[in-house]
């Protein structure tokens, strides 16, 4: 098969583009000798000056400094601002458009894959972060909404800084601290209110609409389901 020299041109630059190491990648899975551990919205910026950044979601959480043995096409990262990594370079090999990191830890393979990407990907702490108003009660199925909340007074403002906000039923202000999980789709509640239990939930979340299923003692068997909305109900 003959290539045109404009074909050709354009194949050796994705070519080029594909096995460079350095740009704008997100996590797409770590395995860790048989077992998926893969962190939420995990990403890393390589720097051409041989700096690097990482984070999850929109929070950076890690940054240093790298280094390439073309000889061994081996990468090693040199945390600056934490604890120091033990355990040496990746072994870098590529497959299309993603990159693979290997190497060994404690005895076990871990693999990294990684994509190229344009932006910040949203975990699901900052899909939670808003304004939500509260639609719908179900407890084992069945709607409580009247009864819980007659008048639709009760909304949650889940802020950046980790504090929420809500407006009880009564037309009350509770507040408290959040914590998303690292690695799965689990938000705990921490309540400043004497006598109130944490509550911790299963959260699926988009855009627009919030469903948060109970399970903890406190509240296993319910699910919240809110929109999102741009003012403070009056």
């Amino acid at each position: 098969m003959r290539l045109i020299p404009g074909i050709l041109i354009v194949l050796v630059v994705q070519l080029c583009y594909a096995q460079k190491i350095t740009g704008f990648w997100e996590v797409l899975e770590v395995k860790v000798g048989n077992d998926i551990k893969t962190p939420v919205a995990k990403w890393t910026r390589i720097n051409e000056d041989g700096t690097y950044q990482s984070g999850n979601g929109w929070i950076q959480n890690s940054e240093g400094t790298w280094n390439f043995d073309k000889a061994n096409n081996s990468f090693l990262p040199t945390e600056t601002n934490g604890i120091k990594d033990p355990y040496g370079a990746f072994k870098v090999s590529y497959l299309k458009d993603e990159m693979i990191w290997e190497r060994a830890e404690d005895e076990m393979t871990v693999r990294v894959k990684l994509q190229r990407t344009s932006r910040l990907p949203k975990s699901t702490g900052d899909l939670l972060v808003g304004l939500w108003d509260l639609k719908e009660i179900l407890r084992n199925g069945k709607s409580e909404k009247s009864s819980f909340d007659p008048d639709d007074k009760y909304y949650i403002f889940i802020r950046w800084d980790r504090v929420y906000v809500e407006r009880t039923s009564k037309g009350e202000k509770a507040s408290g601290f959040w914590h998303i999980n690292g690695h799965r789709p689990e938000v705990t509640f921490f309540k400043n209110t004497q006598g109130r239990e944490d509550d911790v939930w299963n959260v699926s979340v988009n855009e627009q609409t919030l469903k948060m299923v109970g399970i903890s003692d406190s509240n296993r068997g319910v699910e919240f389901i809110y929109i999102r909305i741009n003012d403070f109900p009056k």
